[in-house]
């Protein structure tokens, strides 16, 4: 997984998610799924982010990678869809997410 704030060229635009946060983890949506990179927007209020989710280990307000809407967008690549959640820290976090593949990409939906 890399980090960075620009899009490389020749990514493949996949969909767009807009997540507007609660008390729980939000995953990503099923078309978000085909996905392997992400650029993500956290708007007004921070959130997290967790890359490795199962029943058992889930962003909180306190848990995962902080997110601030002052540092955003996050561009994150190769990385594995199904396993993403999102959490807000205070209320009100809206988080953006948009989805991109790579041309040489065969990504298919994986399995949780």
């Amino acid at each position: 997984m890399s980090f960075s704030r620009n899009v490389p060229a020749g990514m493949i635009p996949v969909t767009f998610q807009k997540i507007t946060t609660n008390s729980t983890a939000t995953a990503l949506n099923s078309t978000c799924l085909t996905a392997s990179s992400f650029m993500i927007s956290v708007e007004t209020q921070s959130a997290r982010i967790r890359f490795d989710c199962n029943s058992t280990n889930l962003p909180a307000a306190t848990t995962g990678i902080l997110l601030t809407a002052a540092n955003s967008p996050y561009l994150f690549t190769s990385v594995n869809a199904a396993k993403i959640k999102i959490a807000r820290v205070t209320a009100g976090a809206v988080v953006q997410v948009a989805a991109f593949n790579w041309p040489s990409d065969k990504v298919t939906a994986p399995t949780q």
